[in-house]
């Protein structure tokens, strides 16, 4: 953990990270708020992990009230909520909804999940790092007390990230960085990242905390 006027970094590494097993195939925790939190008691206020499915058929677990935002990184997924609406998701496309949605899959693959309380918005932008590529972090939120969460996951290689001159850092794929910015930075964000060789895709999750959110 580094700890800095107005924000905060944490590092997750993958080995660090818990895998579960569940009907369709295999999920892995990488993050979860507050972090003492559990996600089988369903006291979290978010929680970010990443799913391999294996099953060709599989339907996902009931989760009323939270909403949910899912990626596809790998292979191609349908996705059928029943009497809403119907998603494909290639490589990086994603859908939004409901947790408490009866929601069927078709297609294996791997999958990246944000799962949302009351109180809570996110957003995930997938970035293709060829060599090097910089952000302009734009900071969100309805108050200058609220705090945000910024989270670079490198999907399928390595990448050098960096910003400004208080962090930089080597994430290893499979790796999750959480950025935590506290109201509103004096100084502007920039993300930097940088790789040699083959590209990486890295998907950077914005958390932010909605008009009357908890901390």
């Amino acid at each position: 953990m580094i700890d800095s006027m107005g924000f905060s970094v944490k590092m997750i590494r993958q080995e660090d990270q818990k895998t579960a097993s569940w009907s369709g195939g295999a999920t892995t925790q990488m993050a979860i708020y507050p972090e003492d939190a559990s996600y089988e008691q369903r006291n979290f206020d978010w929680r970010i992990s990443r799913a391999a499915i294996h099953a060709e058929e599989s339907v996902f677990t009931s989760l009323p009230g939270y909403r949910r935002l899912l990626m596809a990184t790998q292979g191609e997924f349908v996705l059928e909520h029943e009497q809403q609406h119907t998603a494909v998701l290639k490589p990086f496309d994603q859908d939004r909804f409901d947790g408490a949605w009866t929601t069927r899959c078709r297609g294996k693959g791997n999958d990246l999940n944000v799962m949302l309380g009351p109180g809570y918005s996110a957003d995930m932008l997938p970035v293709l790092v060829r060599d090097c590529y910089r952000e302009d972090v734009q900071r969100s939120g309805p108050a200058a007390d609220t705090v945000s969460y910024e989270c670079i996951h490198p999907v399928d290689g390595d990448v050098e990230f960096s910003s400004g001159s208080d962090l930089s850092v080597v994430l290893r794929q499979g790796d999750l960085l959480i950025y935590k910015i506290n109201g509103w930075p004096e100084k502007p964000i920039v993300f930097r990242y940088a790789k040699a060789g083959a590209p990486v895709h890295v998907v950077r999750i914005t958390i932010c905390q909605e008009a009357g959110g908890s901390k």
